[in-house]
This record gives C-alpha cells, structure tokens and sequence, in this order.
C-alpha cells in the first residue's frame, strides 16, 4: 500500500511569495493609474452672463497639443433665451458670402479669414457657450430667427488652416495676396441644447475628427476640412455671452480623446438620478436669474394702475 507524502512550504518562502503577489498588486495599481486619462476639473457653478474664465492656459495646451487629442467636458444650464427674434438674411446656394447662411439649409458655409482676422465670419444671432483660445467655439442660437427656420439649434465652430486661393488684398490697385496657407472657420450644425435643462456636453477630438456628446450620447461626428489650427493658440478657456442667462459647472478636460464608455460614465459619476450635477455648493433657482442691476429684466408697472388705459412700463412695451 503507497502512502502520500506532504510536503509543506517553509514559512519563510510562503512570506516571500506573499510579498511578492502584494508587490504585483500594487504596481499593477500604479501602472493602471498611469493609463487613466489625465484631468483637470474646474466646479463651479460658473453664471453664463458674466462670460467666466473656466480653464486657464495650461488646460487649454493639453485640449491642442501635439498629439492631436483632447477632451472637453461640462454641465450646461441655459436659462432662457433672447425675448426678440431675428430676421438674418440668407444666401442662395452656392454663396460665398461666409456672413450669411445659406437659405435652403439656414447653415454658414467655409469661411475664409483676412490673415487671423476671422472677425468677418461671425454668425449672427448666435452666442457663446464655450470658447478654447478662439479655436474651437460651441455656440448656442440664442432668439428664434424668422429667416432660418432650419437653422441649427447649436454648432461648432473650428479655426482651421489650408491653402487658399487667390485674395484680394483690399488696397485699391494692389496685387492680389498669392495662393498660400490662410485660416478658415468652419461650422458643424449640432442638435438643440435644451433651455432650463441641465445638459452634459462632451467635444472630444482626434486630429481633424471631432466627436460631439450629449448626456453620454453623440449626437455628431465629423471631420473638418482642413487641419485644425493650433499655432500658438494657448489662451485660456472662457464661458458664457452677455446675452446668455444661465450657469455651467463641473468643466473637466483630458488630454486623451475619450471613449463614448469613458463619457458616459463621467456622466453618471457626476449627475444625480435627475441630471444635475454634484457639486459641493448647493445651486439655488434663483442663481439662475439674471442680474437686473444694469436693466435687461422685465419690469412692473411705475405705480400702481389707476385706469386699464394706464400703460405698463416693460423693455417689451
């Protein structure tokens, strides 16, 4: 009959292979770490009308850097639009105007900027959102307008260079400027960004691909036409117009273009089961209010009415 020997391990080499399975542990942790992508966090809340600065300058150089990634990311609360609509005059296709939109689509086309003056490309009838170093702009359409009724909700406008044609140098009888690289801004149509709504808006680029979420979903993706221009663009990150009412928390931005899974559990980690985000100061209605203390706020009557022929003094009247 054969008899079954054990052999035990000594105690000394047991601790050692502890020692070790810890050691991997931990430096398995660290290597995971190292691999997550890198933040930088802004909370907030921040009020859209006083246009804040959300980021500074360093943040603004990991969103454009050398490798051609980034992330951006935050909770926008827009409170109200402007009362008065707009009548913006359209072009028809084929225009090559770059201050009006086309009228069939209500959408701005290419537009070319004289040197880095792209002052000529702006979009009427539109506000700021959010703006890294006048670079990449997000835009919210802030008044119904009467002459776009297929104009989009919000875009994205990106600062990109190529080679352009032939341009005349605006001097009377000068030569024109030779084809060479020149800056373009460029206009992709997003979705609405709903009012008096908490929305977690997410831009994430790769190169000339720009991937745009909603709440963890995209709702865009495309790529411009051109390479984006980053020369020196290293200003800060700024928020808001003096015409937007409303208020933007918890800006986070990565270095690394993030997965739609990576977003949407951003979103998670940082909303509560109503869509508002968790931040430690506590956010009052009335902190989305408008400041009247310049005027720009409904008023009531003067005194009160004596006759239903007195009339009531409001900015509308």
């Amino acid at each position: 009959m054969k008899t079954l020997a054990v052999q035990f391990i000594p105690l000394s080499r047991m601790w050692g292979i502890i020692a070790i399975l810890i050691a991997f542990v931990v430096f398995w942790t660290f290597f995971k770490k190292l691999q997550e992508p890198k933040q930088d966090v802004s909370q907030g809340p921040f009020s859209l009308q006083e246009k804040p600065q959300v980021a500074a300058s360093d943040v603004t150089k990991k969103l454009l850097n050398s490798t051609n990634t980034g992330t951006l990311q935050a909770f926008v609360y827009p409170l109200q639009a402007q009362k008065t609509g707009t009548v913006t005059l359209c072009n028809p296709s084929g225009s090559a105007n770059p201050g009006e939109p086309e009228c069939s689509t209500g959408q701005y086309n290419l537009c070319q900027c004289v040197g880095n003056d792209c002052s000529k490309c702006a979009h009427s009838g539109y506000v700021n959102v959010l703006n890294i170093s006048n670079v990449i702009r997000l835009e919210l359409l802030a008044s119904p307008d009467a002459g776009r009724p297929k104009a989009a909700g919000a875009q994205l406008v990106v600062r990109t260079t190529g080679m352009g044609s032939l341009v005349p140098s605006g001097a009377v009888g000068a030569q024109p400027i030779p084809k060479g690289q020149v800056v373009f801004e460029e206009t992709i149509p997003l979705p609405n960004i709903p009012f008096q709504k908490w929305t977690f808006v997410t831009i994430a680029r790769e190169g000339r691909r720009f991937d745009v979420y909603y709440n963890g979903e995209i709702v865009m993706s495309k790529r411009t036409q051109n390479v984006v221009d980053v020369r020196a663009a290293y200003g800060p990150i700024t928020a808001g117009d003096p015409n937007l009412v409303g208020k933007m928390a918890f800006v986070e931005s990565f270095s690394e273009k993030l997965t739609q899974p990576q977003i949407m559990a951003n979103y998670k980690a940082n909303s509560d089961t109503t869509g508002q985000p968790m931040i430690s100061s506590p956010l009052n209605i009335f902190d989305y209010m408008p400041n009247c203390k310049d005027g720009g706020c409904i008023t009531g009557p003067t005194m009160r009415p004596t006759s239903p022929l007195l009339d009531w003094q409001t900015q509308y009247a």
